[in-house]
């Protein structure tokens, strides 16, 4: 939903995407400012019994004065070169609070590191009986409301993955749950979960573990408990930002990442693409039975990454070699 494009330009990605083997589709009411899964509807005419389509309940976009339309893609590139500092500061923040992962120089570091992906283990999250307050209220009429909405603008009777939007455990109350079970049984939507980031959507888990929750988080090159989420949430796991987050939480040394994958796959390091080529095979390879999710405004880099998806089985045991090597670098080693 990128500024710059027509909307014959989105629907020309989508289809792109379609015909490159991409059979899944993440949407949400807050995406393109409303707009983005009236435009998924558009697309999925005629393919809706082939694809899979996740949105979202909670964040809804604010309505947008007229006057300011013409002002969006400034506005939306302003928001683009101040986000990425922003995060970067609040996922070492993050880092430090749930992993404890710093030292003396205050640049983040792991401290402890296992020999093998399978030997790490993380602490559970504590139950939450207190916290912040919904953006949207969590209730019945609010949830039918909102679901009913996404049925009609993405043009179909049921929807595949529902998930609670940026939730923390303190939002969830027994009858919103149990509307949410309710839904299910009317064939409205086939499976519900979380689509939140990776402490918050411990926290839920924890705290209603029997509850069937398909869970959806952002997983960097150096998130590592990959699989505690893909042992714990029913049907499939979710992944996303993976290029994203590997970039932007300063922990990664860029050069270090593509030399030893230079030197595992042999090839050249500074051959373009290399870089995404890397993090999407470590990410299809720490989640190999779930769906790894990309973003992109840019046909090319669509075909790029379905080749890359087509690769994967392939290319397993290298990013199994990279993601050991990387978890087993000295301290001293920027990862």
């Amino acid at each position: 939903m990128g500024a710059a494009l027509t909307t014959s330009r989105r629907l020309r990605l989508l289809e792109t995407a379609y015909a490159h083997g991409i059979r899944h589709f993440d949407t949400a009411p807050l995406y393109g400012q409303g707009e983005a899964e009236s435009l998924l509807g558009r697309f999925s005419r005629g393919k809706r019994d082939s694809i899979t389509i996740t949105t979202k309940f909670g964040l809804t976009p604010r309505p947008i004065p007229a006057w300011f339309r013409p002002l969006i893609p400034t506005a939306r590139a302003l928001n683009r070169r101040l986000l990425i500092p922003y995060r970067q500061r609040r996922s070492a923040q993050q880092d430090q609070l749930n992993q404890g992962l710093k030292d003396d120089s205050n640049q983040l570091k792991i401290e402890v590191r296992p020999a093998s992906i399978a030997a790490i283990e993380t602490p559970l999250a504590p139950p939450v009986a207190n916290g912040p307050s919904p953006p949207v209220e969590y209730s019945a009429a609010v949830l039918r409301d909102q679901i009913e909405t996404s049925l009609r603008k993405l043009r179909t009777d049921h929807i595949d993955y529902y998930l609670l939007h940026e939730c923390q455990a303190s939002y969830l109350n027994q009858p919103f749950l149990e509307i949410l079970e309710k839904l299910v049984q009317e064939g409205k939507i086939r499976h519900f979960g979380i689509g939140s980031g990776r402490w918050q959507s411990r926290c839920i888990i924890n705290q209603y573990p029997t509850l069937p929750w398909v869970v959806q988080i952002p997983d960097g090159l150096t998130d590592h408990d990959t699989s505690w989420f893909s042992e714990r949430s029913s049907q499939h796991l979710f992944t996303h930002s993976t290029l994203r987050l590997s970039l932007e939480k300063g922990r990664g040394s860029e050069q270090h990442v593509l030399a030893l994958w230079a030197e595992i796959t042999n090839q050249n390091p500074e051959r373009p693409g290399l870089l995404g080529e890397v993090l999407l095979h470590a990410a299809l390879t720490k989640n190999s039975l779930g769906c790894v999710i990309f973003s992109s405004g840019n046909p090319e880099r669509i075909r790029s990454n379905a080749e890359i998806l087509r690769a994967a089985t392939a290319y397993r045991p290298a990013a199994e070699q990279l993601l050991d090597a990387l978890i087993a670098a000295p301290a001293s080693t920027p990862i």
